[in-house]
Order: C-alpha cells, then structure tokens, then sequence
C-alpha cells in the first residue's frame, strides 16, 4: 500500500509538472538572447535615471537582481519550468514593456507631529473646509514615482489618470527635455472628500502629476469620480506597426506626492537620459 502511495504521488508530481510545462508552452516561447539583452539594458537604463534616496527618507525595498530571463516567472519556485520564457504575445500583441517604481517614506519621528497638529487644528468635525485642510496637511508624508515604457493602451478607460480639485487646475510642470505632456493636479482643501455624507477622515489629498515623452497625446477623457474630485485620462500614442522592434516609443513617468515633494523629484530624475531613450 505505501510503494502504491508513493507511485500515486509521484504519478501525480510527473502528470502536474506535465500540464504546467504544455501550459506554459501554449503561452510562452523561449526568449531570444537580442530580447534578454535590450530588457536588460532597458531596465539599468531605466534604474539609472531614477533617484534612489530622497531627503533623509526611508526608501523602499528594490530589487537589484532584475534579470530579464526570470522577469516572467516572478515565483521563485516557477524559474525551473519558465526561466528563460518570454510571453508569446511580445512583440506581436504585446510591446517590450518595463516599468519600475520607486518609493520614499517620512521617518516616523517627522510624520508624528505632522499628525498631532492635524488633529489638534480640527475644531469642529462638520466643518469639511476644516477637516479636509486638516489631512491635506497630514499628507506630506510619502512620495511615488512610476516610470513605465511602451505604454499601449486602447481607449482612455485605463490610461494614465490625472486627478484633481475642479476649483485648483492642473499645473504646467517646466521638464528640461521635449514632452509631449507634463502636468500636475493639486489635491485641495477646497474639494473635500467625503464618505456617506459627512467628510472623509481618511480621504487622498496627495497631489500627483504625470509626464509624457516621446509621442503625443492621443485621447483625454475627464470626468467627476466618486470620491468628488475630477479625473482626467490620458492616453499617449503608439505606434502598433513597430510592434516587433525593440525599441522605446513613449515613456510615461507619474509621481504621486504633496506638490512641494514632486517639485523635488523632477529634479532629480536624469530626464535626458530618458529622453535619449526615445526612438528616433
């Protein structure tokens, strides 16, 4: 009985491995080292031109391992049967697309007593002006940047969004190399947030901005979400034709932060070198 077990269970190892590998073979195809080197120096390229310390924050965890190889088969425990795989959409559907992120966080001794005074400039709780400047003010505390390159997107139901108070337009941001867009939109007390009625506690005030290099707007669409603020989606262009060459198109870089913050993080971002990204 226990050598029949064991046969099962190793019947049953063998049969699953097998479906996993013919799963994996229908999706994936075996990466062409042209393909492993472009996405490899994409990414350093990429990593290069981000900041990876901000003031005395503390930054996120990154992972300074990337290797193009593994970059489909994210698992650890999945690199023996897709190692080396690439989708087999890349390239015909699917762009060479990488993206990377960054993230820095306040020290706690700092965030303290940005929270004490919030608490303590609340006077009346019904007051949503009151409320709501008094969380603005709490959220000055982290800071995001996401970089992303051929972006393909069909419609602007998933593009890149841009929110903001309808009362406080979006900014122009001043981007030393050619965009074909560079905006800010400001979070503000003027358009509280607000949650069953009364003014939300725990409403997003961080401000955020997007910008496009490489190829031009493509569609917008605005409209009034539900947490009150006004939302515009921006698509940027691709060109579906040059689907199958290993190149960067377009680069879409949007930062998520108080105002002040992502004035900083633009300058410290190498935007020639991004710009010198750009296919031309």
């Amino acid at each position: 009985m226990k050598k029949l077990t064991l046969f099962t269970l190793m019947f049953t190892g063998v049969f699953i491995a097998t479906i996993t590998l013919a799963q994996k073979s229908a999706s994936f195809r075996q990466q062409r080292p042209e393909e492993t080197a472009f996405l490899n120096k994409l990414h350093q390229e990429l990593f290069d031109a981000l900041p990876h310390t901000y003031k005395n924050w503390a930054t996120g965890k990154e992972d300074l391992t990337f290797d193009a190889t593994k970059y489909w088969c994210r698992d650890p425990g999945s690199w023996s049967i897709c190692n080396g795989f690439i989708l087999k959409t890349i390239g015909i559907a699917d762009p060479y697309q990488l993206d990377w992120q960054v993230d820095f966080t306040m020290p706690d001794e700092e965030m303290a007593p940005l929270l004490s005074a919030a608490v303590g400039n609340i006077k009346d709780f019904t007051n949503a002006p009151q409320v709501a400047a008094a969380v603005k003010s709490t959220n000055k505390s982290k800071l995001s940047i996401f970089i992303v390159t051929n972006l393909f997107i069909v419609g602007t139901d998933s593009s890149t969004p841009l929110s903001y108070c309808a009362k406080t337009l979006p900014v122009t941001l001043s981007i030393p190399v050619p965009v074909t867009l560079a905006l800010k939109g400001l979070h503000s007390a003027e358009c509280p947030i607000m949650d069953g009625g009364s003014v939300s506690l725990h409403g997003n005030y961080y401000d955020n901005a997007i910008v496009f290099l490489g190829k031009p707007v493509v569609g917008k669409k605005t409209e009034t979400t539900s947490d009150g603020l006004t939302t515009t989606r921006y698509a940027i262009g691709y060109d579906r034709t040059r689907i199958s060459k290993m190149e960067v198109q377009n680069i879409v870089v949007t930062f998520k932060g108080d105002s002040a913050d992502i004035d900083e993080a633009i300058k410290l971002i190498n935007w020639q070198k991004l710009s010198d990204l750009i296919a031309k």
